[in-house]
């Protein structure tokens, strides 16, 4: 295989977090926040989007496990509180959108942090790995609230990319100090050779034609050798049978994703029975990738309160 053709693949998965410069300058990620908003906005016409106002959103900024700069926003509640919901993006999206999209707990009483992935946003370019190292970005950002806020109690929510990483995390027997109360799926994968096969085949394209399943073999062995992320070694399926325990978790998909399979939120929901946690399940009929909280906002809001209400 071309050593060429999967270095350009494996740069192409990771090339989310070029040109940011111009975005960003001069508190530029306020702009987008305010996008966010209107387009929430537009879709729902909903107004307490717009209760979670940016002119009250600090930039705030802190390391990764290994030492990366990451950069996160929060938003402190009118009413003080020691709850905090940290919210977790997508791949090739921002902590913009993931603040804005959990708008509604503001009126619930929470504060909200959200905060730039590794190689995404503001934070520092490093290898992007669909949830493992992101794992770990997450852990030092609910650790970081807690000492910078004095924080009590977290909730977590993720979208795609961000679900995947809570999901992970939710199974990582690495959170019993924090007193994690739940957290929230939005349109997850499960499997993380499958959606990137999925991004390469589409970011790829006639690159790779087709020899895509060479070409993946190729991408997985530079992940391992190189950067020593094993993606065959790391199974989720044999990891819920060795969780010691987890918080919660509300599972919400589309039958209409066509990015991730709301069968994926199905198999996660299913496998965690055994964890003996009450999770909750929910998939709407229609709604595309992470958009089912535009397309049901009632309804979506309804589920995540009545889920933290039961808890």
């Amino acid at each position: 295989m071309n050593e060429l053709i999967v270095q350009k693949i494996i740069e192409m998965i990771n090339n989310v977090n070029r040109d940011n410069f111009e975005i960003y300058k001069n508190n530029g990620y306020r702009n987008l926040l305010s996008l966010y908003q209107q387009a929430i906005f537009d879709s729902t016409k909903d107004e307490s989007v717009f209760d979670l106002e940016i002119k009250n959103m600090n930039r705030i900024e802190f390391k990764s496990f290994d030492s990366k700069n990451l950069v996160g926003i929060y938003h402190l509640n009118s009413i003080k509180t020691n709850k905090w919901i940290i919210a977790c993006h997508g791949f090739s999206s921002s902590k913009e959108s993931s603040m804005v999209a959990s708008y509604y707990f503001d009126k619930m009483g929470y504060n909200i942090f959200s905060f730039d992935f590794r190689n995404h946003g503001e934070s520092d370019n490093a290898l992007i790995t669909m949830g493992i190292n992101e794992q770990k970005d997450l852990l030092c950002a609910i650790d970081f609230i807690k000492k910078e806020f004095g924080a009590k109690e977290f909730g977590l929510i993720g979208f795609s990319m961000g679900a995947h990483t809570v999901n992970r995390f939710a199974l990582s027997n690495n959170f019993q100090k924090y007193n994690i109360k739940f957290g929230v799926s939005d349109s997850t994968y499960f499997d993380t050779k499958v959606v990137l096969k999925k991004i390469v085949s589409s970011i790829a394209g006639p690159i790779v034609g087709n020899i895509l399943d060479k070409v993946l073999e190729e991408v997985y062995k530079v992940y391992n050798n190189k950067y020593k992320i094993n993606l065959d070694q790391d199974n989720i399926t044999l990891k819920i049978p060795l969780c010691d325990e987890t918080f919660p978790m509300l599972y919400i998909h589309s039958k209409k994703d066509v990015v991730t399979s709301f069968q994926d939120s199905e198999k996660f929901f299913n496998l965690r029975k055994i964890l003996g946690v009450k999770d909750t399940l929910h998939i709407f009929e229609t709604g595309e990738h992470i958009r089912t909280q535009v397309a049901h906002t009632q309804m979506y809001w309804k589920l995540v309160k009545d889920f933290i209400n039961k808890k």
